[in-house]
């Protein structure tokens, strides 16, 4: 066993000067800021697994079978993946670890030398055990992303002989081979593994092959799969799989078919009888249309400029397609797989996927008219001799181009004309169950409304009645986002303009501020615009821009409760800096964590509001610096309700 511990930068890097190991700390932070997905750490130690398994699959006979373990300890906090493939040598062991560093080929799916890096400084405990014919080890090091935001560190992590057990009991009985274990933490990115929101293997399964090299492009049936879960309560559940190979719709939808027996029968069909054909039963009423197209089928069904084939002959795509009748369909897949509301494993839009594995995010089909189809397929397209950026941030500009021409034209194209295969999208069924708890919701909301109204009349805002059109008290987010847009077009709140929603992404919106004539419409009064800004910060506004102050895009977050984003941050699902403007209906408590709330409603607190309609704002306990400009809605209309009643509940935000 090898017993000696070692620095893995000495394999690229020597002397210990502040500059230097400043230098290195920059090298690896770029590295770990090229990587953006919480699935990243999966993707790096499986494409590691799995090309070390078919490596050895090259060298040997057919006697050997190829196994890939994955355990995902949400109890622990920690993933492990095994492999029966090749195992280190002990050079490669001391070297692996460093930037840039690799001792793979471009054929592999890993050969950047900037995933195990990634791994060893991303977390702060890793565990590597190896086993070859000359060599075996089990290492461990510790605390290594603590030392990358060290400005002064005092020496560089090592990986150190680590005598306790392998992390995975598989590996004692597999001849030679790696079994990686990397634990999260506060620093990590989820910072939980139980914020994904499953806790089975067979969802675990389900996901990876969408997001990881178990989505192989190309099936490899040889390797032998095995994921075990262990839950929070440390519930265990374990999925055998023979084959990697992208997860397929037809596991989770009841009807659907493949495009080219759909094809062939119409064209059939067409020759024996006209246009005015019929289609079977099996082919019609479907839910879904699927099937997978080398590149000499996409150049023999689409239609390409000449400079375009060329680059599909480089580049040689295959194209895997699932399209849904509705965009329902993506949203009952997703909560059969049981992932958290916002994370969809399969939706609309391109996945564009090198080295036969999927890599990077989603990307929209951009489409010029029914732009509705658009999230109604998704496209995978596999490309050759081509990779993602360091880490696993995108592709170059020709490639997601490419992409975006196949996607765009085969859906304005091929399946144009199949769409009469669908299941007709007539809405929901109006059945009793349904009906039922439509009615049992109005009752609710009824005693809602006559139990808390919203009253707002004000002769200044909501021409002609001056009052507002909603009648009760938020419940939810939704209400929120519902009178937050009225008190802006009422004119309680100026100056925010609403670019964009998305219910996909990380955060809920972009906004801008606009500041234009009549720029009195932002200036402080206390009785006819008490959300304004100071006179001298609107002059200063116009100084900057003659025409009228537009800003740049700024991320909008909506919660019910401060609570929810408090929450969010700690899992790790969204970042305070990027975060411009928080909307919510009240503060909750679970701010007082970390955060104090600064009243901007005070009148001696005026001064510090930025732009119209700001109520509050969040900053950092600790250091006292600027988080997030806040509204709180409850408190803005009392604020404009009961002014002294409002004074006495801000007030209280300094004792909090």
């Amino acid at each position: 066993m090898y017993d000696k511990k070692f620095d893995p930068l000495n394999a690229k890097y020597t002397g210990n000067e502040a500059v230097v190991i400043l230098s290195i700390q920059r090298e690896i932070n770029n590295i770990l800021n090229s990587y953006v997905g919480w699935f990243d750490p999966f993707c790096e130690l499986i494409q590691n697994a799995l090309d070390s398994v078919e490596k050895r699959i090259e060298k040997e006979s057919e006697m050997y079978v190829p196994q890939v373990k994955i355990i995902v300890n949400i109890q622990e906090n920690s993933v492990t993946v095994t492999d029966n493939g090749v195992g280190f040598s002990e050079e490669e062991y001391t070297k692996f670890l460093a930037p840039n560093f690799s001792f793979k080929n471009g054929n592999t799916r890993g050969h950047k030398g900037v995933g195990a890096t990634y791994l060893a400084y991303g977390f702060n405990y890793i565990q590597i055990a190896t086993k070859s014919p000359d060599f075996e080890a089990v290492g461990v090091m510790k605390n290594a992303r603590k030392w990358l935001s060290d400005v002064s560190p005092a020496g560089n992590p090592k990986v150190e002989p680590d005598y306790n057990p392998v992390n995975d009991e598989m590996f004692e009985s597999v001849d030679r081979g790696v079994s990686i274990t990397v634990k999260y933490d506060n620093t990590t990115y989820p910072k939980n593994l139980s914020w994904i929101g499953i806790n089975k293997a067979k969802e675990w399964l389900d996901i990876l092959r969408v997001k990881t090299g178990l989505g192989a492009i190309e099936e490899n049936s040889r390797i032998s799969l095995d994921v075990i879960a262990i839950d929070k309560n440390g519930n265990r559940t374990q999925v055998h799989k023979q084959g990697i190979d992208y997860l397929s719709i037809t596991d989770f939808v009841s009807k659907a078919q493949n495009y080219t027996v759909i094809q062939n029968k119409m064209s059939e069909l067409f020759s024996k009888k006209g246009p005015q054909f019929r289609m079977p039963s099996k082919l019609s009423n479907l839910e879904a249309i699927y099937d997978k197209w080398e590149y000499t089928k996409i150049l023999t069904m689409l239609k390409f400029t000449e400079e375009q084939k060329k680059l599909i002959e480089v580049y040689k795509p295959t194209v895997i397609f699932y399209y849904v009748y509705s965009i329902n369909v993506w949203n009952k897949i997703n909560e059969k797989i049981g992932i958290r509301k916002g994370l969809n494993v399969l939706y609309g839009g391109i996945q564009i996927a090198a080295n036969n594995m999927p890599q990077g995010e989603l990307i929209q089909i951009p489409l010029n008219k029914n732009i509705g189809r658009q999230n109604q397929a998704h496209i995978v397209i596999h490309f050759e001799k081509c990779s993602a950026d360091l880490g696993r941030k995108g592709f170059k500009k020709e490639i997601t181009d490419l992409a975006k021409d196949i996607s765009r034209k085969l859906l304005d194209g091929p399946l144009m004309k199949i769409k009469q295969c669908f299941k007709k999208n007539t809405g929901a069924a109006p059945d009793l169950i349904r009906e039922k708890k439509i009615s049992e919701w109005k009752e609710q909301m009824i005693e809602h409304e006559k139990n808390n109204p919203l009253e707002l009349k004000n002769e200044n805002f909501f021409k002609p009645l001056h009052k507002i059109s909603i009648t009760s008290i938020p419940t939810r987010e939704q209400d929120v986002i519902a009178l937050f847009n009225q008190l802006i077009a009422g004119g309680v709140i100026r100056g925010i303009r609403i670019m964009a929603t998305n219910e996909r992404s990380t955060y809920d919106g972009l906004y801008r501020i606009v500041i234009e004539e009549p720029t009195d419409n932002h200036i402080y009064d206390k009785e006819k615009n008490p959300l304004g800004i100071e006179e001298e910060i609107v002059e200063r506004f116009k100084e900057n821009s003659k025409d009228g102050f537009v800003s740049e895009p700024n991320v909008l977050e909506y919660k019910y409760s401060l609570d929810g984003l408090v929450e969010d941050v700690e899992d790790g699902v969204k970042n305070t800096n990027d975060i411009g403007l928080v909307v919510a209906w009240e503060a909750g408590d679970l701010y007082k964590r970390n955060y104090y709330i600064e009243s901007l409603l005070l009148e001696e607190n005026v001064s510090l509001r930025s732009y119209h309609g700001v109520t509050h704002r969040l900053r950092d306990i600790s250091t006292g610096e600027y988080v997030s400009e806040l509204i709180l809605l409850k408190d803005l209309i009392l604020y404009l309700c009961d002014y002294e009643q409002c004074i006495i509940l801000q007030e209280k935000y300094d004792e909090d």
